[in-house]
């Protein structure tokens, strides 16, 4: 990749900075740097897999808890560990770096095509250099920057098919884009949203298509998951309903996508408030009434739990509710073309041959490496999906959980949490968190706080749309603009998977998707705004002078920080991992088997003993078998444990470990935070 003379300063700057960290004294980067117990999940899996013992944590149970592409990356250079344990732990330092290098260049590339250039180093810079961001995708050693750089790679290369002639297309270019697709699957796996949003892309592209696709796909999830919270709330034992909305899901928004393309909501000219609300009232009403028929069918068959009849009824209204704006956003985004009497039948014979393959062209890449991770998985670990999501899952349906609950209210459906700082769209809104979190103070949690956080993200966001309303104005609907609403799109339905399926103990890096829509948001936004300044003398002065000084601001901000931390600041004590390590050792005789919630760390470090993870994150399918149904014991029985180190609030007073250990435990030592016990099988 030749690099231009920003690219290239740019990318001096980054490396220069991050080797204060590759060559940190080693507990400054176990305390700083790799503060999160999950990403040893990966590193010692990895070392095992580069000794021989295959995929897993303690060398005894296989584990497939995390996300594969990352791994395979880290398997050659955790093979070093066997020499030395802190070698490649400076080379995950570097790679990160240079990964998240990779994707500020092609951020850089993909904008400066369509905004000010400077605005588009402003927004290179603010993605690699400011501190939340640089924490959440450089920092701790997990996948995050590499989905990043995965991500922004597939971005790109839309927009770029997006420039294209449709004419001019050719299987390579959808092969290539289903690799990319492929390889930020493989770098997250709940990319799979990003996936299918970019194949509606590929497949709908004519006269942009597929922004109908993509809208009523996008708010026919959300008008399923409004109408059955409003109804059933926010139980914490979901199991009876977790199945009906699935049902609900797989029929009613299949019902009405087809129903809108059939009764003309993919009409590109609008053709008047009261024959659009007729024609959305048919569709909501049809799709309505006819996914409940097919739920209360499931029930009757005992395939799936309780059905409330009134989900129907809450259904029409929320379809109605989104859809009309829906159908008038859409007739905005779509290609302005004059059509007398748009005909569905007629453009479906006309392009069934042509979506079909621009679809296969694809998703050809996509379904067979898929399939073939997912049989894998199936013979290996015997279940096609990581083990650690489905743990996730369980975790929200247990009442006495430590992790964290599931959401409780509406807005946190799509993502709007009480806190907005730990929310999926805190960059987008990190003004109003700012204003809400430092100038007001204790005012947020209350009823006054709560409305006047909501006025200022309304506010915050209608200063964000205008600005985008502007740059549109300005220049049309370019490639690199319209490919906000794929990422838009999956980002919400990402969101609502987790949110929507009591999936508990969310992380920040779960989020780069939202964190990159809050950029791309930012940057055209602010192209449009400055567009406004056409009138006002050296326009271009203005906007050089702007970003240069906030880029500088950014660049010296976020390097000083990291040089702060990792070059100028010393550690006057020994890193906490290496220190409980130390203390555990010395009270374990060598061979013994300890079991933890958690143990990444500890499982790294250790010596001459084996770490047995409790939680079942990284461990066996079979082990959360007997975890979820209750016959953990017996596992941990047959196993041979012979200790349990851990928090004692989380052992003794938590589900699932009171129930799990319960008569097995005599506490022996505190080390540190956590207590020693000795587990004592009958």
């Amino acid at each position: 990749m030749r690099l231009n003379r920003f690219e290239g300063v740019f990318a001096i700057l980054v490396i220069a900075v991050h080797l204060t960290v590759a060559f940190a004294p080693m507990d400054q980067l176990l305390d700083r740097w790799f503060t999160t117990d999950d990403a040893f999940y990966y590193f010692q899996v990895a070392r095992n897999i580069s000794e021989g013992k295959g995929s897993s944590l303690d060398g005894i149970h296989p584990s497939n808890g995390y996300h594969p592409l990352w791994m395979a990356i880290l398997i050659p250079v955790f093979s070093l560990a066997r020499f030395d344990l802190f070698l490649p732990l400076r080379l995950v330092v570097s790679l990160s770096a240079l990964i998240s290098l990779g994707s500020g260049i092609i951020l850089y590339r993909f904008l400066s095509k369509s905004i000010h250039p400077y605005l588009a180093m402003l927004a290179a810079a603010f993605w690699i250099f400011f501190p939340p961001l640089h924490r959440s995708v450089t920092q701790l050693g997990m996948e995050s920057a590499l989905n990043a750089l995965c991500v922004v790679g597939l971005i790109h290369q839309t927009s770029r098919l997006l420039e294209k002639p449709a004419a001019q297309e050719a299987w390579r270019d959808r092969l290539l884009l289903g690799f990319l697709a492929v390889l930020a699957l493989f770098a997250r796996l709940d990319n799979v949203f990003l996936a299918l949003t970019v194949g509606l892309v590929v497949v709908f592209r004519d006269k942009r298509r597929f922004v109908f696709w993509l809208v009523y796909l996008t708010f026919g999830l959300m008008s399923i998951y409004l109408a059955f919270f409003t109804r059933i709330g926010f139980p914490r034992l979901l199991t009876d309903f977790q199945s009906t909305l699935y049902a609900m899901i797989g029929a009613g928004v299949s019902l009405k996508i087809i129903l809108a393309y059939t009764t003309g909501l993919f009409d590109p000219v609008w053709r008047g408030v009261r024959k659009e609300f007729g024609r959305v009232l048919l569709v909501s009403l049809s799709s309505a009434v006819l996914g409940g028929v097919i739920c209360l069918m499931l029930n009757a068959g005992g395939i799936i739990g309780s059905f409330p009849r009134t989900v129907v009824l809450l259904d029409v209204f929320y379809t109605i509710l989104l859809f009309l704006p829906a159908r008038r956003l859409t007739v905005g985004l779509s290609e302005k073309i004059e059509v007398e009497n748009f005909s569905p039948l007629r453009e479906f014979s006309q392009n069934i041959g042509k979506w079909i393959t621009r679809g296969v062209g694809y998703a050809l890449p996509i379904m067979i490496l898929l399939s073939a991770y997912l049989l894998l998985n199936l013979f290996w670990f015997g279940t096609p999906t990581p083990v650690s999501g489905q743990v996730k899952h369980w975790w929200g349906t247990i009442t006495d959980i430590v992790y964290g609950r599931p959401v409780n209210h509406i807005p946190a459906l799509f993502g709007f949490f009480e806190t907005i700082g730990q929310s999926p769209w805190w960059l987008l809104f990190l003004p109003v968190s700012l204003i809400t979190e430092g100038l007001l103070g204790g005012l947020e949690g209350g009823g006054a706080g709560a409305g006047l956080k909501g006025g200022l993200m309304i506010g915050w966001l209608v200063l964000l749309l205008m600005g985008l309303k502007w740059r549109v104005k300005k220049s049309d609907l370019d490639p690199q603009t319209l490919v906000i609403l794929p990422v838009l799109s999956a980002c919400l339905l990402q969101i609502m998977y987790y949110t929507g399926s009591y999936y508990v103990n969310l992380r920040p890096w779960y989020w780069i998707n939202e964190s990159l829509a809050g950029v791309l948001f930012f940057s055209f936004s602010l192209d449009g705004w400055f567009s406004k300044f056409s009138l006002i003398e050296r326009k271009e002065k203005w906007i050089v002078s702007f970003a240069g000084l906030a880029l500088m601001a950014i660049a010296v901000w976020g390097s000083w920080r990291i040089v702060n931390s990792y070059l100028l600041q010393k550690n006057d004590r020994q890193a906490y991992y290496l220190q409980e390590v130390e203390l555990l050792e010395k009270q374990t005789p060598a061979g013994s088997m300890i079991g933890m919630p958690g143990g990444g760390t500890t499982a790294y470090f250790i010596h001459d003993r084996t770490i047995i993870n409790l939680d079942g994150l990284i461990n066996s399918f079979d082990y959360f078998e007997h975890l979820r149904s209750g016959r953990g014991r017996e596992f941990l029985d047959q196993l041979g444990l012979d200790y349990v180190f851990g928090n004692p609030g989380m052992i003794e007073d938590s589900a699932p470990y009171y129930s799990l250990l319960k008569e097995r435990l005599e506490p022996e030592t505190d080390i540190l935070d956590f207590r020693l016990y000795r587990y004592r099988a009958p």
